[in-house]
């Protein structure tokens, strides 16, 4: 099996998309926590604060969709997986150039593929468990999968480098933290492991523990907390495992068929817990160190979601940002329903509409900063000094824009268009943009 080359695709040049619409527009985005992020935000044409340039597109390769039913992008390689019957067929290309790097074979299906650049490796789920379980509200069943193990192998070579119990749930670095999980879908082990050699750093026991979230900050998490049904919360140091602090909290009865459920989120000290009861939402936030209470909010009309360096709730009112140590309201927009951070110093807000526009703010002040764009945002898990906006075009009808937006300024510019996409969203790993076109999944270099 080789790599399929289809060529360039056109790029229309000397065909720029005309303006879709004036320089008046507004915004969309989203939130879910943290898992909010594959979120589409769909386009129509162009601002006018799209500064023009030459085109800065190239498409360089791609493969067919029915051989990648499964992608993971590392800094430098795109790896595809398909499983056909017993066996999982993983090829590794070079990003740059689209070259096999190597293919390898893996019994049974596989779960999501994670790339660890610094320790050179793909860790990969294997034996996945299918697990019934009886929903909330009438003991109907509902099915969740787990798997019991994680293989590393060599992102340079294919070779298995080592293999151990638990699947990943976060990578950081050269340590991997991995989960362990009941026969009903319960959290039952956390462990940390170095990357190199799989040694365990620390290890716990979870009974009873249903979620758990790790405290970003510029480094690896400073800390990862821990929460049963009945709210029993500990906070646990990232790199040590030591047991920070323990308490019980307000709790809802999850039933989230019904509308009843927890949700936690944290960001520098604080661990903020959102609770919903048939979609009447209200808010604490807790000192990490401590989970002290800081302040609450009670029928908040929305959901509380991490927002720079601010608590965002978006609500009937618009969205609202909250200092997170007093509760001071910071700023408002009116007219948008959502909020991603894009840095502890950019947020995006949208109206939600799936061809709505996008504004970029300061985190701190919700001042704009630049002119707001249309469009799609791809996905960028290495979220640097730029962000990558997508819309569909009306003059040439059919295509795809691709604007570079600068999270300092805000300007914006076309670096050129490429065929429609289709499906989730595209993906950045600079200097490529990956993205789902047509019966194919193409490499696209940016610059």
């Amino acid at each position: 099996m080789s790599t399929i080359e289809l060529g360039e695709i056109p790029t229309a040049d000397g065909e720029q998309p005309a303006p879709a619409s004036s320089v008046r527009l507004d915004r969309r985005l989203l939130r879910q926590v943290a898992l909010a992020l594959t979120v589409v935000l769909c386009a129509v044409g162009l601002t006018g604060s799209i500064v023009p340039r030459a085109h800065g597109i190239r498409p360089l390769w791609s493969v067919p969709l029915a051989e990648a039913q499964g992608t993971a992008i590392s800094r430098d390689g795109l790896f595809v997986h398909r499983t056909t019957g017993t066996t999982t067929t993983i090829t590794a290309y070079e990003l740059a150039t689209g070259a096999v790097r190597w293919r390898r074979n893996l019994d049974g299906a596989i779960g999501y593929v994670q790339s660890a650049d610094q320790a050179g490796l793909l860790l990969i789920p294997v034996q996945a468990q299918l697990l019934t379980l009886p929903s909330a509200d009438d003991g109907s069943a509902f099915q969740a999968e787990v798997h019991e193990k994680t293989v590393a192998i060599s992102a340079a070579t294919g070779a298995e480098v080592w293999r151990t119990t638990g699947e990943p749930y976060l990578i950081t670095g050269d340590t991997a933290l991995l989960t362990e999980y009941t026969s009903s879908a319960g959290l039952a082990r956390m462990r940390l492991i170095r990357l190199s050699d799989q040694g365990t750093i620390w290890s716990h026991d979870t009974p009873g523990v249903r979620s758990q979230v790790a405290i970003p900050s510029d480094g690896p998490p400073e800390n990862i907390v821990t929460a049963t049904d009945t709210g029993e919360i500990k906070v646990f140091a990232y790199d040590s495992g030591a047991l920070v602090t323990a308490a019980r909290i307000p709790w809802v009865t999850p039933r989230p068929e019904e509308g009843f459920f927890n949700d936690l989120f944290g960001m520098s000290d604080v661990v903020v817990v959102n609770r919903s009861q048939a979609n009447v939402f209200d808010m604490s936030v807790y000192r990490t160190g401590t989970m002290a209470e800081l302040w609450k909010a009670s029928d908040t009309d929305g959901y509380a979601s991490p927002c720079g360096v601010l608590i965002c709730i978006n609500n009937t009112r618009g969205v609202e940002a909250y200092d997170p140590a007093t509760g001071t309201r910071r700023w408002q927009v009116a007219g948008v329903t959502n909020a991603w951070s894009l840095s502890r110093d950019r947020v995006v807000l949208s109206d939600g509409t799936e061809e709505g526009s996008l504004r970029l703010v300061d985190a701190g002040t919700g001042r704009p900063v630049g002119e707001p764009a249309e469009g799609n945002l791809a996905w960028d898990e290495k979220q640097t000094g730029s962000a990558i906006v997508l819309r569909g075009t009306r003059s040439p009808a059919g295509r795809t824009a691709v604007t570079r937006w600068d999270l300092r300024t805000g300007h914006q510019w076309l670096l050129g268009t490429i065929a429609p996409v289709a499906g989730p969203p595209c993906s950045v790993r600079a200097p490529f943009l990956a993205c789902i076109r047509g019966d194919s999944y193409e490499i696209v270099a940016l610059s």
